[in-house]
C-alpha cells in the first residue's frame, strides 16, 4: 500500500511539471517559434524531476535523430549533481555486496564523497597494499527509483503516441532508456566495458585509457577502480593550457587517432567523449573515467560510415546519400527526391568551404553537416540505428573539443588520419578467400580510390 501512495504522489509531481512545460512548449512559446527558450525550458524541467529523468534527457541529448540539435545542445548542460547520501548506508552497501566493512577491506575510506550523482557516488579510499582507489557505491534505492519512473515513462510515452503521434514513437525511446539505465545500473557491465577499452587501447597505442579495475572490490553495486588525480578537460579549457604543462595539439591528435582507430578499426568506442569525462594526468595521460555509454560498430557499418564520410568531404552528394540511406537500412520516405535535394544543399555547403585552412573555420562556414544529416532523415521518416546515431553524435562531441583544445587545426591533418584508417580498415574488410594474386589488385585499386577521395583541395 506504501508503494502505491508513493508512486501515486510521484506521478502527481511528475504532472505538475509536464503539463506546464507542454503548455509552454504546444501553447505559449508556439507561434513566436522561439526554439531556444523551449529548449531551456525542457532542461529546467527535466532538472527538477531529478533521477531517471535527468538520465533521459542525458540520453536524449545524444539521440539529434529524435529532437532538433538546439534540444540535444541544451540537454548536454545537464547536471547530474545531488545531495550526498549518509555514509551509514555507503557502508552498509559496501558490507551487503562485499561482505565486509569498510575498515576491513580498506586502510583508509573518506567519509566525504569526491562525487555525487542520482545513482551513485564516489569515495576515495586506500586499499591495505596502499593502493588509492576510487569507490563507485551505488544508491540504496536507486533501482527501486528506477523501476518507479520507469513504469510512469511508459504511461506518458504510451499517451503522447496516442495524442501526437511522432515519427520517433516515444514509447521506443523510453524502451530503448530503459535498457540503457538497467546497464548503468550494472557495476560488472561498466567494469568489462572498461577492461575492453583498455584491451583495445593496447592495440590502438594512442595513450588513452581508462581506469584500472579491481574486480576483488566491485560487485553490480560496488565498483573499485584507480583513483584519477589530475584536472577533466572541461575545467582544462577554462584555463591557460601552458599553465598546466597542457598542449592542446598534442592532445587533439590523441584524440583524432583514439576516435578514429577505435571506431573503424576495432568497432568499439566511447560514446560520450564530454570534456567532464576525460581527465588529463600530472603524468600527461589522458584518462576516460565513465564508461556508462559505449558504442559499437559492425564492421559493414564501418565500412558503410567511411565511405559515407569519403564522398560527402569530395562533394559526392548522389555516392554520399546512398550510403546514408544504405547505413539507416529502413525508411517509411514517401518522397525520396525531395529529401535528396535538400540533402544536396547540405552538401554544397560543405563543398563551399574547401578553401577554408583550418578544420574549425570549415565547421563554422558549413555548420554541423553529420546532425544535420541525421535531422534531415529523422524529419522523413527514416529509422537511424542507435550504433550510427552514438558514432555521429560522439564525433560530434570530439569536434567540439578539437576547437575548444587546438583550434588552428589544418584541414588536411584530420584527413591524412581518415585516409590511415580507411585504407586499414577496407583492408581488413576483404574476404579472407581471396587469392594472394587477386587480393593484392583489389587492395591497390581500393587504396588508390580511397586516397583520390580523401584528398581536400586546400
Amino acid at each position: 500500500m506504501k508503494n502505491i501512495s508513493s508512486r501515486i504522489s510521484r506521478f502527481g509531481e511528475i504532472l505538475s511539471v509536464c503539463l506546464p512545460l507542454g503548455w509552454a512548449i504546444f501553447v505559449r512559446l508556439r507561434k513566436n517559434g522561439d526554439t531556444f527558450k523551449k529548449a531551456i525550458l525542457l532542461r529546467e524541467s527535466l532538472e527538477k524531476l531529478g533521477s531517471v529523468f535527468i538520465k533521459l534527457g542525458q540520453m536524449l541529448a545524444l539521440r539529434p535523430d529524435v529532437i532538433p540539435d538546439i534540444y540535444c545542445n541544451e540537454l548536454y548542460k545537464l547536471l547530474d549533481e545531488v545531495p550526498s547520501f549518509p555514509i551509514s548506508q555507503v557502508e552498509e552497501v559496501i558490507r551487503q555486496e562485499l561482505g565486509s566493512d569498510t575498515n576491513e577491506l580498506f586502510s583508509k575510506f573518506d567519509s566525504t564523497p569526491v562525487a555525487s550523482a542520482s545513482f551513485a557516488q564516489v569515495h576515495k579510499a586506500i586499499l591495505k597494499n596502499g593502493t588509492i582507489v576510487a569507490v563507485k557505491v551505488q544508491r540504496p534505492n536507486a533501482k527501486k527509483l528506477v523501476e518507479s519512473d520507469l513504469s510512469i515513462l511508459r504511461k506518458i510515452a504510451w499517451l503522447v503516441d496516442i495524442l501526437f503521434r511522432p515519427s520517433n514513437k516515444l514509447s521506443n525511446i523510453v524502451e530503448e532508456f530503459e535498457s540503457w539505465t538497467k546497464d548503468e545500473l550494472n557495476y560488472e557491465l561498466e567494469a568489462a566495458n572498461i577492461e575492453k577499452f583498455n584491451e583495445v587501447e593496447r592495440l590502438v597505442k594512442d595513450g588513452i585509457r581508462g581506469p584500472k579495475v579491481y574486480r576483488k572490490f566491485s560487485t553490480p553495486r560496488v565498483l573499485t577502480m584507480e583513483y584519477i588525480d589530475g584536472f577533466n578537460l572541461s575545467h582544462i579549457i577554462r584555463f591557460k593550457p601552458k599553465l598546466l604543462g597542457f598542449d592542446g595539439k598534442e592532445i587533439v591528435r590523441h584524440l583524432i587517432r583514439n576516435t578514429l582507430e577505435m571506431s573503424h578499426i576495432q568497432g568499439f568506442f566511447h560514446a560520450d567523449p564530454h570534456p567532464a569525462n576525460i581527465i588529463f594526468t600530472r603524468d600527461k595521460e589522458l584518462v576516460f573515467i565513465d564508461f556508462g555509454i559505449m558504442g559499437t560498430l559492425s564492421k559493414r557499418e564501418r565500412v558503410l560510415i567511411l565511405k559515407y564520410l569519403r564522398s560527402m568531404m569530395t562533394g559526392n552528394s548522389t555516392e554520399s546519400f546512398n550510403t546514408l540511406i544504405a547505413l539507416c537500412g529502413v525508411y517509411s520516405s514517401d518522397n525520396l527526391s525531395a529529401v535528396k535535394n535538400e540533402y544536396d544543399l547540405l552538401v554544397k555547403k560543405l563543398t563551399d568551404t574547401f578553401d577554408a585552412k583550418t578544420y574549425l573555420e570549415q565547421q563554422k562556414q558549413s555548420g554541423p553537416i553529420l546532425v544535420d544529416s541525421l535531422n534531415l532523415l529523422q524529419r522523413n521518416g527514416f529509422k537511424v540505428p542507435v550504433s550510427i546515431v552514438r558514432y555521429f553524435k560522439g564525433f560530434e562531441t570530439i569536434e567540439g573539443l578539437i576547437f575548444a583544445l587546438y583550434p588552428e587545426l589544418q584541414i588536411n591533418n584530420m584527413v591524412k588520419e581518415f585516409r590511415r584508417v580507411s585504407i586499414m580498415n577496407i583492408i581488413d574488410s576483404l574476404p579472407e578467400s581471396l587469392e594472394e594474386k587477386g587480393l593484392n589488385e583489389i587492395v591497390l585499386k581500393l587504396i588508390d580510390s580511397i586516397e583520390d577521395g580523401l584528398l581536400l583541395k586546400v
